[in-house]
């Protein structure tokens, strides 16, 4: 029986709750909102790590995989289409709703990262069986598509406004293949990045932390004239600040009770991404919170309410399939 990797689920466990924090801060507190946008590459990575160091990854096992994504996606989108007729009198193609979801529009517009990892995944067999056979190309397909991004985050500080404005997020896969990629690089030099002193490690991470925070802060206002976090995810401090992270935690010490908890709480990240916008979008119904701590008190209660709602949906054998991908 295969054991489950507790530094893994450290890291979908944070990525988690760095997504919900991006959307539930938001830019009230921007020193904040920026610490939060490791998430979204920190979820690629891990897929990356996790599907680029399996045995097989042939297409019968990506197309079950594709078609859970979109059993759930359709299955959302079809529970969503009942309030809105029911409280907006307003009759939705579930199936509209749906596509336009992997795109990023619509009720569940979060549903665009599920868009995102289907057209990864339909590459996933060739790359698999590339980057086994020889190794030199998974470094060399890294270093191509962070040129890539380089290249949009430079010229975007050149012209004065992201590029990225003018592609879908979902369809911006230069910037989400290089970290699937990467997180399949760390897998495969695993045992290199553990030879790093350990503390050397943790004080650059600490070091890239403050630096790229600052650099997001400085580039946003003055350089490409956006604040949004979607938009730094392919500067060059962002890159570093996400690897150095990553590794770190794949590395990170941990006891044995403490990777039982971490472990109990990854199983509901799925559920926790799914739920918080719905429950984001109720609060801000009733209340728009602007101060920090009313921000951070936000943070940590839709966090917990989304994880309550994720492990009473857990317990219902139909209902837990919407929630388990």
């Amino acid at each position: 029986m295969k054991t489950r990797n507790a530094n893994l689920d450290l890291i979908k466990s944070l990525a988690c709750v760095s997504v919900v924090g991006l959307h539930a801060v938001s830019m009230n507190n921007y020193t904040i909102y920026y610490l939060c946008d490791c998430g979204v590459p920190l979820f690629f990575m891990v897929n990356g790590y996790l599907l680029l160091s399996r045995e097989h990854a042939g297409y019968p096992y990506v197309l079950h995989k594709i078609a859970r994504i979109l059993k759930i996606v359709l299955s959302w989108n079809f529970l969503i289409a009942i309030p809105v007729l029911l409280f907006r009198q307003k009759m939705i193609n579930p199936l509209r709703l749906a596509y336009d979801s992997l795109l990023q529009r619509g009720y569940l517009w979060h549903f665009w990262f599920f868009g995102s990892l289907i057209i990864i995944y339909l590459f996933l067999p060739p790359l698999h069986r590339l980057f086994f056979e020889k190794a030199h190309y998974h470094r060399l397909a890294c270093l191509a598509f962070m040129s890539v991004c380089l290249c949009m985050s430079t010229l975007s500080m050149i012209k004065g406004y992201p590029l990225g404005m003018f592609v879908p997020q979902p369809l911006r896969l230069w910037t989400w293949m290089f970290y699937f990629l990467s997180g399949g690089l760390f897998a495969s030099q695993i045992q290199k990045i553990q030879q790093i002193p350990f503390r050397i490690h943790g004080v650059v991470l600490l070091l890239f932390t403050l630096i790229n925070n600052v650099a997001e802060k400085r580039v946003g206002l003055y350089l490409i004239h956006s604040r949004l976090a979607e938009h730094f995810y392919d500067n060059l401090s962002s890159i570093i600040w996400y690897c150095l992270l990553f590794t770190f935690l794949i590395r990170l010490p941990l006891k044995a009770s403490q990777g039982v908890w971490v472990s109990r709480f990854s199983q509901f990240t799925m559920g926790i991404f799914i739920i918080h916008p719905i429950l984001l979008f109720v609060m801000n119904a009733l209340f728009i919170p602007s101060k920090t701590i009313t921000v951070l008190l936000c943070w940590a209660g839709l966090t917990l309410v989304s994880l309550l709602v994720s492990y009473i949906i857990s317990k219902i054998p139909v209902a837990r399939e919407l929630i388990k991908l």
